[in-house]
Order: structure tokens, then C-alpha cells, then sequence
């Protein structure tokens, strides 16, 4: 069975849902291609026809209730004692309501506010420790790590400047002529 179509929406019908290929009239638009867009075109259009139902339903109670008023006033005692029960129901449902929240404040106050109240308390043991430990461990050793650092860059700067030193006079002797230490037998010699 097909269902009609309307020039405001466009309701697949099993066939066009089968046959994903198949042109739409002129001006419809696309067809939905994914199953979440067919999953929600279903949703809209079953939304659409329970709406119209309920409205189709409610005009033929009004109608019928005008038609046979002592139906209409047996079916009135009826709604008026269901909506009786129904209030009951409803004013003890609100009394365990009241209840489970009395429950809920009660475990708040004996559970949770002592389990805070610990945490708040190891928080602040990490916290004096994490001070103490950079204050008395951490502190000391980055000064001397610095220190080394320092004493390690001076050490290699001294290095560095004697082997320029050390390169400067072997050039000079080599430019002067003279083997390295050659001097000492100039010295010798004289």
C-alpha cells in the first residue's frame, strides 16, 4: 500500500525506500539518504499522524458527548472520581518524595560532608608536604646544580682560553722559524 504524497511533505513510500535510485517528481527535493534522516522523517510523520488521530478523536467525543447527554454526565461522574484517585496517588507520591529527600539530606550530612572534610584534610597534608619538600630538598639541590653548572662552564672557558693560548705560541714559534722547542737548544748553546 502506498501512501500519498503532498506538495508540503514528501512520504517515502517501501518502494522509493527500496529503490534509493529512483527520481522524485519535479520541485520535491532529495529523498533522505542516510537511515538516521529516514528514521527521523518516520519520527515526524508518525508525530504528524498521531496529532491528527488525537484531534479526529476529540472531535467525535465532543460530538457524541452532545449527542447522549446521560452518557455524557455517567462519563463525567467517572473522570471525576478517576481524577479523585489520581489525586491521591499523586499527594502519596509527593509524601515518598519527601521522604527520599530526607534521606538524601540525611546521607549528605552523615556520608559526604565527613568524606569532604577528609579529603579537604589530605589535600591540605599534600600540599605542607609538597611546600616542605621544595623549601628543604628541592631548593638546595637546584643551587647546587647551578653551582656546578657554573663552576663546570668556568672550568671549560679556562680550558678553552689555555688551548688558544697554546695555539698562539706555536703558531708564533712556527713563524719564526724556529722547531718547537727549539729554544732550548738556542739556550743551550749559548
Amino acid at each position: 500500500m502506498e501512501s500519498e504524497t503532498s506538495p508540503q511533505t514528501h512520504q517515502t513510500t517501501p518502494r522509493e525506500e527500496r529503490d534509493q535510485g529512483t527520481p522524485l517528481p519535479t520541485g520535491m527535493g532529495p529523498a533522505p539518504k542516510t537511515p538516521e534522516e529516514r528514521a527521523a522523517k518516520r519520527t515526524q510523520t508518525m508525530i504528524i499522524v498521531g496529532a491528527v488521530v488525537f484531534l479526529v478523536l476529540l472531535v467525535a467525543a465532543i460530538v457524541l458527548m452532545a449527542s447522549f447527554p446521560t452518557a455524557t454526565q455517567v462519563v463525567r461522574d467517572i473522570a471525576i472520581v478517576f481524577v479523585a484517585v489520581e489525586t491521591f496517588l499523586i499527594g502519596l507520591a509527593m509524601i515518598l518524595l519527601l521522604f527520599q529527600i530526607q534521606v538524601l539530606i540525611q546521607v549528605l550530612r552523615d556520608e559526604i560532608q565527613p568524606l569532604l572534610r577528609s579529603v579537604n584534610d589530605t589535600a591540605s597534608t599534600v600540599r605542607g608536604t609538597t611546600e616542605f619538600v621544595s623549601h628543604n630538598m628541592v631548593t638546595p639541590i637546584i643551587k647546587m646544580a647551578g653551582f656546578g653548572a657554573g663552576v663546570q662552564r668556568v672550568v671549560g672557558d679556562l680550558v678553552s682560553v689555555l688551548r688558544v693560548v697554546r695555539r698562539r705560541r706555536d703558531v708564533t714559534q712556527d713563524l719564526v722559524g724556529s722547531p718547537k722547542g727549539g729554544n732550548k737548544n738556542v739556550q743551550a748553546g749559548e
